[in-house]
């Protein structure tokens, strides 16, 4: 390493030219290496999954995202327990009151008015959000699951297994998930677990297809040969090297696909092939609001917001949380 010699500018004009007009060798010195700025550790090292949340905390929209998830799942679990009222109460006299109505009989206030029975439109929007958050959290859930298992194993192996299980993947992919829902309402009884079932048979594809795609571009790196070659077995090599390379893509996929199921899942309510009244949910609110929109439209409003704040919120963090987990989009 040279560096320039330090001389008084007059001398510098005489010294440092050669007779050529260029730059003589005598104008510099050689120093050396600096061997301790070479080791010295200029930023702390972090592994990625601390590197990831601190980003994720940075960010503003991720941070209210959060917020605002937390306490729609909070206000899911308290809220109808605290409340004075049931969802399933009716009180015909007092139907269809405003908001902030608050009852003659016992002068305990309906926060979000009555419905068309006179049932607590507040419980049971909050317990329509317990409802809505348990069927797409648990298929998400299942989804991840079957489809990491299938899509590991359609990737690992690839060849013929992988083709046979590819165009099985398919084949379940063109059937119409409304086709399955009525096949199955005519043989078990409208509920959640009917939802779950239904939706979870044919949800897992779009996971394993992920999965595959992940596991062929990981197939041929070192880490991954490497124990082939020390006689791991592929259950093991799935497990422990695959899928948690992998779990980042896998969590913001799960992240993208519940606001999907909660969409579904009030679809569905509003066609009558969901939860089955008495029971409440965003989907069946709505139903009930449509008919009366023109004279109450806080009926259809108010399990709208609630529809549309939470599948905001999951696809918004969806798209932090790839911000976050993958390099090539950091900013």
């Amino acid at each position: 390493m040279f560096k320039k010699k330090k001389k008084p500018i007059a001398v510098q004009q005489e010294s440092v030219y050669d007779v050529s007009g260029k730059i003589s060798a005598e104008a510099f010195e050689q120093v050396g290496v600096d061997t301790g700025a070479m080791e010295s550790i200029v930023r702390p090292s972090i592994s990625f999954w601390k590197d990831a949340f601190q980003r994720i905390k940075k960010s503003k929209v991720a941070v209210v995202c959060l917020i605002i998830l937390g306490l729609l799942i909070l206000g899911a679990i308290f809220a109808p327990m605290l409340s004075p009222f049931n969802y399933s109460d009716q009180n015909v006299a007092y139907s269809n009151q405003p908001m902030m109505f608050q009852d003659p009989n016992n002068g305990k206030t309906h926060l979000f008015g009555t419905d068309a029975l006179g049932r607590d439109i507040f419980v049971r929007s909050w317990y329509g959000a317990r409802v809505s958050l348990t069927v797409a959290i648990v298929v998400a859930l299942i989804d991840c699951l079957v489809g990491v298992v299938y899509g590991g194993i359609s990737g690992y192996f690839g060849g013929a297994v992988d083709n046979i299980m590819m165009r099985i993947v398919e084949v379940i992919s063109g059937i119409p998930y409304l086709i399955i829902v009525i096949l199955l309402m005519t043989v078990f009884e409208r509920g959640i677990g009917t939802i779950i079932l239904a939706y979870s048979l044919t949800g897992w594809t779009g996971m394993a297809r992920l999965v595959r795609g992940q596991v062929l571009s990981l197939g041929e790196q070192e880490f991954v040969i490497a124990a082939k070659t020390m006689g791991a077995k592929p259950s093991r090599i799935i497990g422990q090297h695959l899928v948690p390379n992998i779990l980042s893509v896998i969590i913001v996929n799960i992240t993208l696909d519940i606001p999907n199921v909660i969409f579904v899942e009030a679809f569905l309510s509003m066609l009558g092939l969901g939860i089955a009244p008495p029971q409440s949910s965003w989907g069946i609110m709505a139903n009930d609001g449509i008919s009366v929109f023109q004279s109450y439209p806080s009926q259809l409003v108010i399990p709208a917001l609630f529809i549309c704040l939470t599948m905001l919120s999951f696809n918004l963090l969806g798209d932090q949380l790839r911000d976050a987990f993958d390099p090539k989009l950091r900013r």
